[in-house]
């Protein structure tokens, strides 16, 4: 018996050491960071369909030149014996696109990357970050800076980061350990502090989060404009829209905005401080049948006048509405995402599914369908709207998912120009980017996508891609179909369970969510 036991005991531990060698072989598992495309100094664009987004019509028959990533030339006929010819005909140009609401991990060189750049992506504006130098699962201010650099001088294949923003700003339950909780700016000198400290990071801008209490807002939209930063991000349950836009944030992200500021009854649960409440079945239902229009036309003009940009990212809402839907939670992209990822979405789905309750599904539908109403009403008062997927969350499919954020800014009513305006040259002029980038002009980046549609007469051109042009790197159709390739093998790979599993629970922001 003993000799049995001990067998036993060898053969487990044995297959505890097999084990751990497997799962540690797959955290160190190498992983091929894709190259750039050819760089040529000079490239000739030659009699091609230029989309002109600002003015929202087709320049036809044009040259573009292009020497060392920027624009010199946009007219016809130019001559260039020595740049690179790429020929134009029946192509429609149009500038890099941007995606406004991403978030990135310390994985995105090699699964979400070369998907921005396939889908003309060529430049991001991260939403998250970190509080320290570095983190395993959390890309961080450093990681950004760095692909920013690597990018621009084609040492890697990504989307310009041009902006950076650390850890959302929740009222302190989100900071690490190791990290003041004061720093989570629940209170006026906390705010004050942790400006200073994003400050002295390099941050560009401050993401404030849902429940960040008002005393710590106010305080934290004063201090970053003494210092030069500026609030985007969520609107905190604490604080009223007006309150929201007079304080200077420049963006306000999610579809939820006017669906709850537009509801007289919001008013109250505010003062309960009931954020719980706020998501319920009933109440999502009463903020469709009490809207208030007028109220709504008073914040819309508010936020016209002081400039506040809003990023519905309905992408993310239309997971409510087709929670169950077999097509939805069967995306032929699901293989660029990994298998990790891929099983948190469906739960994430099956989630909401359960949130919604028995037969109410088509709460979360009329839900959905009101925010698009909302979003076209906003752009027809003036609001600036921009495009952004908020990426990788669930079934927001990086890449692509901007196409699907545009086809839904189409479906709320905007233009197909005004659609394209606010991933090009809306989303520039919010960077501060205004005419060197966005726009198909001289001095600007040569960031452009070719069309084989005009995505004027149907935003979905913007899906028929042939060649992106991206910091003087050219990729054309077999490149393009290279990336997304290589994201699917390495998505498909066994190594992603022990690297995200490792990375997620050695992650000091990744614990504290999970412990909130």
């Amino acid at each position: 018996m003993k000799q049995i036991l001990k067998k036993a005991i060898l053969a487990l531990g044995a297959l505890v050491a097999l084990s751990t060698l497997v799962f540690f072989t797959g955290v160190f598992w190498p992983l091929d960071l894709p190259k750039p495309a050819n760089t040529p100094d000079r490239i000739l664009i030659k009699g091609a369909q230029i989309v002109d987004v600002e003015r929202g019509v087709i320049r036809p028959d044009m040259d573009v030149l292009i020497e060392n990533g920027q624009i010199t030339a946009v007219r016809p006929n130019i001559d260039d014996q020595i740049a690179t010819i790429i020929p134009g005909l029946g192509q429609y140009v149009v500038p890099g696109l941007f995606d406004m609401h991403m978030h990135s991990i310390t994985l995105s060189p090699v699964l979400t990357h070369p998907l921005f750049v396939a889908a003309g992506v060529t430049a991001v504006r991260d939403m998250g970050g970190c509080l320290d130098k570095a983190d395993p699962w959390v890309a961080c201010i450093d990681d950004k800076r760095e692909w920013n650099r690597a990018v621009a001088d084609n040492e890697m294949v990504g989307p310009r980061y041009d902006v950076v923003t650390g850890l959302a700003i929740n009222g302190g339950a989100e900071i690490p350990g190791g990290f003041d909780s004061v720093l989570g700016a629940a209170t006026p000198d906390g705010a004050r502090d942790r400006v200073r400290y994003d400050q002295a990071r390099g941050i560009d801008f401050l993401k404030p989060y849902t429940r960040l209490p008002r005393e710590g807002y106010m305080a934290l939209a004063e201090e970053a404009q003494k210092h030069g930063m500026y609030l985007a991000g969520h609107q905190p349950f604490a604080v009223s829209g007006p309150d929201l836009v007079k304080a200077r944030q420049r963006s306000v992200e999610h579809a939820f905005f006017f669906l709850w500021e537009c509801w007289p009854g919001i008013d109250d649960l505010r003062v309960a401080g009931d954020l719980a409440q706020a998501f319920k079945v009933e109440n999502r239902d009463r903020m469709i049948r009490e809207h208030d229009a007028a109220r709504c036309q008073e914040l819309r003009t508010l936020m016209v006048d002081h400039g506040t940009a809003f990023v519905p990212t309905h992408t993310t809402r239309k997971l409510d509405a087709y929670a169950l839907d077999e097509a939805y939670r069967n995306d032929h992209r699901l293989r660029f995402i990994p298998g990790p990822l891929r099983f948190l979405w469906l739960e994430d789905a099956n989630a909401m599914a359960r949130r919604a309750g028995e037969g109410q599904q088509d709460f979360y539908m009329q839900t959905y369908h009101f925010g698009l109403e909302q979003t076209g009403a906003a752009r027809r008062a003036g609001v600036t709207i921009l495009a952004g997927t908020d990426a990788p969350d669930s079934f927001a499919f990086p890449g692509s998912g901007l196409h699907d954020e545009l086809e839904h800014l189409v479906d709320a009513g905007l233009s197909e120009a005004q659609a394209l305006r606010a991933a090009t040259s809306d989303a520039a002029y919010f960077l501060g980017l205004e005419g060197g980038a966005g726009v198909i002009a001289p001095g600007a980046r040569a960031d452009l996508v070719m069309l084989s549609a005009n995505p004027l007469d149907n935003i979905s051109a913007v899906r028929q891609i042939n060649t992106v042009i991206l910091a003087g790197s050219i990729y054309d159709e077999t490149q393009l179909q290279r990336l997304k390739d290589s994201v699917e093998e390495i998505a498909g790979h066994w190594s992603m369970w022990p690297k995200f599993t490792w990375q997620m629970l050695t992650s000091p922001v990744m614990r504290r969510q999970l412990i909130d």
